[in-house]
């Protein structure tokens, strides 16, 4: 028995081609899983801790009441990889009563005035990300940066806070302007 045939088939069976063209879907499947499973190495893409205060004005006692330390901190409208942003560290009042800014003003300016029964709060909150340059991304993919305004929550509570200042293992920091 020949091993090709004069059709140009293996043992009279399967064609020459067909064999080329299972072989190169193997290996780029194989190239594939291979690329996407690797570990990644480098400093380059190395996460470190990332701490960040955020600053939330007008909170509700009761819902300041709600946020406590060893929580974690979630941003439903935009992706942090299914992972939380990090673990509050610290919630301290920044004032009592706290303040709300004014719906609208006259002369098309904005104030902050009391609000009743309201409290402003500094959270500080513990995450790991990459960091490039004055650029921060918590769990790679959630863009951080100072004076960002987000809807935060809790696992009992919901917030809008703006983010104060980020600081770094490196003792780096980023401030409000």
């Amino acid at each position: 028995m020949k091993i090709i045939d004069r059709n140009g088939r293996l043992f009279g069976k399967i064609s020459v081609i067909d064999v080329l063209v299972i072989a190169v879907v193997l290996v780029m499947a194989a190239a594939l899983y291979i690329k996407n499973h690797q570990a990644h190495t480098g400093s380059a893409v190395t996460e470190q801790p990332i701490t960040f205060v955020v600053r939330a004005r007008g909170i509700d006692s009761y819902v300041a009441d709600a946020i406590k330390t060893e929580d974690y901190l979630y941003d439903q409208n935009y992706s942090s990889g299914g992972r939380a942003l990090g673990k509050i560290t610290d919630v301290q009042v920044e004032r009592d009563p706290g303040t709300k800014l004014a719906d609208r003003l006259t002369d098309g300016t904005a104030a902050l005035l009391e609000a009743e029964d309201t409290v402003d709060l500094l959270v500080t909150v513990e995450g790991w990300g990459l960091i490039t340059g004055k650029s921060y991304s918590i769990n790679r993919i959630y863009d951080l940066g100072v004076n960002s305004s987000r809807s935060y929550q809790t696992s009992r509570a919901s917030f809008t806070g703006t983010v104060k200042e980020i600081f770094t293992s490196q003792g780096a920091s980023s401030t409000e302007g």
